[in-house]
């Protein structure tokens, strides 16, 4: 996989920088840590620290930071981490715009087996990676998802509606198949089995919208890949006051609902009938919850967001089209 303008770089555990390729460092990786950032360099620090700190992973693994702000806000980040004698880390500067291409450009630069996905803004527990690869080895599956538990602002209420929706939890057994999953935030995926060569498994057409996860993850399913469940592989996700706001919430649950119909009809061979069934959903959600969130909202009731957004969620549903659907990444 060959990509135009990514600069990498392999950083080593004294600092310095060597040229884009293989590195004898990070040639005999068991797992590439991939982590894209933008612009969020003390968020970056926490996932790095947390990636550092894993423990009972006999198997050697690398740190791949995708940095997708041309000015390069997180190098100085990987460099100071490189310096304290953590594992092998890979600068990637990926200067196109889109989550998209930040998680493809990871990819292409993995060298591991196994390819972890971690998000900037998320910290892993300690025995994140070892409870991960017990169960990809155990199982024989080609992808193994695992649960993220929100980190809200001081004062938020236990029972808030935000907690419900940052949290990603199947519920189920460790080693449980899973049908399908949505998100890639928290996931180990067998490299040759789930990318092969393919130049761009995540679709750059969805790198400012999101989805791009949900169109590869359901992909996977179709191609007959397996994805079960790890309960143990635990990371916490930090979601500043902003993401809490509930036009925030309104849109990103509308965006959400937009991806869902969407995959319907994206993935190959597409799913017709799924999408238009997707799509009564919604005209019924929208029915039955938009009056009932009108109400709640004029009398000032707590329960006006959540059952908004089973309003909004349906109309998401149904105006699902690409021209659509919002951008919520920069």
């Amino acid at each position: 996989m060959t990509f135009s303008d990514p600069t990498s770089e392999a950083i080593s555990q004294a600092g310095g920088t060597g040229v884009s390729g293989p590195d004898p460092i990070v040639s005999a990786v068991e797992v590439s840590i991939v982590i894209p950032s933008y612009r969020r360099p003390e968020l970056l620090a926490s996932a790095l620290a947390s990636c550092v700190a894993q423990q009972g992973v006999a198997a050697p693994f690398e740190i791949v930071v995708v940095d997708n702000d041309p000015a390069g806000s997180a190098r100085p980040v990987v460099e100071a981490f490189a310096k304290t004698g953590a594992p092998a880390i890979r600068y990637v500067g990926e200067s196109r715009p889109g989550i998209s291409h930040a998680r493809n450009t990871g990819v292409a630069n993995a060298a591991g087996r196994y390819v972890a996905f971690l998000d900037d803004d998320e910290e892993a527990e300690p025995g994140w990676l070892a409870a991960f690869l017990a169960t990809i080895r155990r199982s024989g599956a080609d992808a193994v998802m695992g649960p993220v538990y929100p980190r809200l602002p001081a004062g938020t209420d236990d029972h808030s509606y935000g907690r419900e929706v940052y949290t990603r939890d199947a519920g189920v057994a460790t080693g449980t198949r899973l049908p399908r999953w949505s998100g890639i935030g928290n996931a180990l995926l067998d490299k040759e089995r789930c990318f092969g060569a393919a130049p761009q498994p995540f679709d750059p057409r969805l790198g400012l919208s999101g989805g791009e996860d949900s169109l590869f993850l359901r992909q996977l399913t179709r191609r007959g890949r397996s994805i079960v469940w790890c309960a143990e592989a635990v990371i916490r996700e930090t979601i500043p006051p902003e993401k809490l706001d509930p036009r925030y919430l309104l849109r990103r649950t509308f965006r959400g609902a937009q991806t869902t119909t969407f995959v319907c009809a994206a993935v190959t061979p597409a799913e017709p009938g799924r999408a238009a069934l997707w799509m009564m959903v919604g005209c019924a959600q929208v029915a039955v919850y938009a009056p009932a969130a009108l109400i709640l909202r004029a009398i000032n009731h707590r329960r006006w967001l959540p059952v908004a957004a089973k309003a909004v969620g349906g109309l998401g549903k149904v105006l699902w089209h690409p021209n659509l659907h919002l951008r919520l990444y920069r």
